[in-house]
């Protein structure tokens, strides 16, 4: 059978009918709530002006703990909830691309004077690990052909 159009009967549905069927893969509740959810919300939004009314109330209590709730509610609904602050991270990809060209080509030149003042050291490294391993016969030299 397939699951092809006769397979459903599409055929035999009248044209304005098939233009409102959900085609493959398409869901017929996007969003996946059901119509209690939209019922709960509505109400929700209805006592919302209540609710507010209360917490304002709330914010002028005896309680210390009770003032701070209530005021926090009323300011996060009023202004959002605080964002909370990141961790700055030393990305260096993140401010070489916010550079400007010029900037690179400062930055580029000063690595490699630092990276100059390596080289001789690197280089006298090189060397002796290169002598150690021909000393040892790991390594044929030039000259071995």
């Amino acid at each position: 059978m397939g699951s092809g159009g006769n397979a459903r009967g599409i055929d035999r549905l009248h044209p304005a009918m098939r233009g409102r069927m959900w085609k493959p893969g398409q869901s017929g509740n996007p969003t996946g709530h059901s119509g209690e959810y939209g019922t709960a919300i509505k109400l929700a939004q209805r006592a919302a002006p209540q609710a507010i009314r209360r917490l304002i109330k709330l914010m002028d209590s005896e309680d210390e703990r009770v003032a701070a709730v209530a005021s926090n509610a009323v300011l996060d609904r009023a202004f959002g909830k605080p964002k909370v602050a990141e961790e700055e991270k030393d990305d260096l990809v993140a401010r070489v691309q916010a550079m400007t060209p010029e900037e690179r080509v400062r930055m580029a030149q000063e690595l490699l004077e630092r990276a100059e003042r390596y080289v001789p050291a690197f280089e006298a490294a090189l060397a002796k690990s290169r002598s150690l391993r021909l000393a040892a016969g790991a390594e044929r030299s030039d000259r071995d052909g």
